[in-house]
């Protein structure tokens, strides 16, 4: 009988898997299954700790879309432990037993919005996305806090230029507003419009920080026309997170995470005085 011992990071133990080969099946492995049951649940609280902390750090940032979590019950493709059927044997479940698998979606009810008074302000009430161009490609934000660089271009916080539909927004004039149907106006001119997207489903944005997210390369992208549009120049949208219900969350998911962090101390000082003690057998 091998004991192999397997470190788990940010723990004070370790996974013990017990490796027992016999004479019919000698590749068989036999996985403790409450130790894999309590590994996968810290794995799932912590993914879920980790994106409601990000929420939180947000609750402040404009046009924030906080990140919501799901867990779903979903069937393994393969056998647990290999491709030889007779492992099964040795496993703690079924060859394709379900397992529990997290997921990310953005959540896109809007924030409140208030009124700023600066004029390169800009909240989009209702639907869309600002388009705004990267070195990486183009992103997207909701985040209408924006400023004129020294071309008197419209970008974002980072230096982003904000797109319109003509392309980067020109504001060089002796005055410049910003209509409700995104339209740019110089000097009682239109000379571009505020370019907003939709998408085909929006839970599957993806965020990449600085208040931008990306769609997945399957999505499907439309750009809103003047009818969609509605935005209010001098005023910004505020995040979705709301803080109480968030922090509330959190402790809900470290104290789970404690739990399960119990059952494996328990489980492997359990699994290492059933090695210890087990007697040796010769031959």
């Amino acid at each position: 009988m091998l004991k192999q011992v397997l470190h788990v990071p940010g723990m004070g133990f370790a996974l013990a898997l017990v490796d027992i080969r016999d004479r019919c099946t000698p590749k068989g492995l036999v996985l403790i299954r409450s130790l894999n049951t309590a590994e996968n649940a810290m794995l799932l609280e912590q993914n879920r700790i980790d994106a409601l902390a990000n929420n939180l750090a947000n609750v402040n940032t404009s046009g924030f879309k906080q990140i919501l979590t799901r867990v779903e019950e979903v069937t393994q493709q393969g056998p647990l432990m290999g491709s030889n059927s007779t492992v099964s044997k040795y496993s703690a479940g079924p060859a394709r037993a379900p397992v529990l698998q997290m997921y990310h979606a953005l959540d896109n009810r809007p924030g409140s919005v208030q009124g700023t008074g600066r004029d390169t302000d800009v909240a989009i009430i209702g639907q869309g996305y600002f388009e705004v161009q990267t070195e990486g490609g183009t992103a997207y934000t909701r985040h209408g806090s924006f400023l004129l660089d020294a071309e008197q271009r419209l970008t974002t916080p980072d230096g982003l230029s904000v797109m319109g539909e003509r392309g980067p927004i020109d504001l060089r004039g002796k005055e410049f507003s910003i209509a409700n149907d995104g339209a740019i106006m110089v000097d009682g001119k239109i000379t571009n419009r505020l370019k907003l997207v939709v998408f085909e489903d929006p839970t599957r944005l993806e965020h990449l920080g600085a208040s931008l997210v990306k769609p997945p390369v399957d999505m499907e992208i439309r750009t809103l026309d003047s009818a969609e549009v509605v935005v209010a120049q001098g005023h910004l949208e505020g995040s979705n997170v709301n803080p109480i219900d968030t922090l509330i969350a959190m402790i809900a998911a470290q104290r789970a995470f404690e739990v399960q962090s119990k059952v494996m101390t328990t489980e492997d000082e359990m699994l290492e005085k059933s090695v210890n003690n087990l007697p040796r057998v010769s031959g």
